[in-house]
């Protein structure tokens, strides 16, 4: 195995879920309100189911397939040659994905960095992440451990300051239109929960095998149930202005007013998304320099951390070159790839295994 560190079930969980979180907490409210308008909060509801097949999906393929990566049981399944063209897609998507996050990242702080220049911003988040992929799983499980009451509780403290401004009557009238509005809203964050499919890099190095699965479905069911949470708050506060709201979550920390003391609990907000953005691009920069060195037959990953990390900062420029293609990514292109690459793809390798019996001979020698 290229990586000998382990992680427990709980790291995973913790590790988990602000990849999805981080991305859907800043702009997610507004994305579903221009399609389900006040039944957004649905939304979540719909597309967590993608994230509970992600994991089972990802779940099977470890049982039949111990100490594999999609890149490795790939192989196993299809064969070299169509193992090696499927791991090059995997690889770009993944490469393409962070990059698209990287540069999301830089334009939301470059609102209150102005005059420092993008490219500083995305180095500077590559290099802490590249020293975290470089240090391995355990160290990435323990950061994201540590950092997690701190991505939790400053969210769950503004919702408390802001509550006695909220209108619960901005929910009516729920299913006006019908169930199609949130079904459609579903859209953009069942590619959030797709991500899901990641724990397939975690499994491998996982301490206690017995509970991964419900670490995992926990952390679906924890991002579900904020996700709605954060919808009703900003659909609470903002009403129908909530679609035209870039950073809801941004104007709803700017509301808080306590005795004119505590107030503008922006930068905290910032603070959160900057510990789930790290733990975001640390996992997708792991899942790729690991998914390389196995695609190359490497014994080491950690000569692909630097070159890994350049290409990234490249594709922050030559893949997006501006806030409303990535804008435009996020609506449109990252959900449908991340459904086809974490859901159906690794279905197909899934059900293809079972028809023809396909087992690592590992597994099969440890059950007799």
């Amino acid at each position: 195995m290229l990586e000998t560190g382990k992680i427990s079930a709980l790291q995973i969980g913790m590790l988990i879920y602000p990849v999805v979180m981080s991305t859907a907490m800043l702009s997610g409210p507004s994305l579903m309100a221009q399609q389900a308008q006040n039944d957004l909060w649905l939304s979540p509801l719909w597309a967590s189911l993608g994230g509970f097949f992600s994991v089972w999906i990802a779940i099977q393929l470890n049982k039949r397939f111990p100490g594999m990566s999609i890149i490795e049981l790939a192989r196993e399944i299809t064969g070299k040659a169509p193992a090696a063209v499927l791991g090059f897609l995997y690889l770009y998507v993944l490469l393409q994905a962070n990059a698209v996050i990287v540069r999301e990242y830089a334009d939301f702080i470059a609102y209150f960095l102005q005059e420092t220049p993008l490219v500083l911003i995305m180095g500077a988040l590559i290099l802490v992440c590249s020293l975290a992929v470089k240090g391995g799983i355990e160290v990435m499980g323990r950061t994201a451990q540590v950092f997690f009451p701190a991505f939790i509780l400053p969210l769950l403290m503004m919702i408390g300051l802001v509550f006695p401004a909220l209108d619960p009557g901005n929910l009516l009238p729920i299913l006006d239109k019908g169930l199609l509005p949130s079904v459609k809203g579903a859209y953009i964050p069942l590619g959030w929960f797709s991500e899901m499919f990641l724990i397939s890099y975690l499994l491998p190095s996982l301490s206690d095998r017995k509970y991964a699965a419900t670490s995992a479905f926990f952390a679906v069911v924890g991002a579900m149930l904020t996700m709605v949470i954060v919808n009703m708050v900003t659909l609470f506060l903002m009403g129908d202005a909530l679609d035209n709201v870039l950073f809801p979550i941004m104007d709803t920390a700017r509301y808080v007013n306590v005795a004119d003391f505590f107030e503008n609990m922006d930068s905290a907000v910032m603070a959160v998304w900057v510990i789930g953005v790290y733990v975001k691009v640390s996992m997708f920069y792991y899942a790729t320099v690991l998914g390389t060195a196995q695609w190359l037959n490497l014994t080491s990953y950690q000569p692909l951390i630097l070159p890994v990390g350049m290409l990234i900062l490249l594709f922050c420029f030559w893949g997006v070159p501006s806030v409303y293609i990535v804008k435009e990514a996020e609506a449109v292109a990252i959900p449908a790839l991340f459904v086809l690459f974490f859901c159906f793809i690794p279905a197909g390798l899934l059900l293809w295994a079972i028809v023809r019996g396909k087992r690592n001979r590992t597994e099969e020698a440890e059950s007799g």
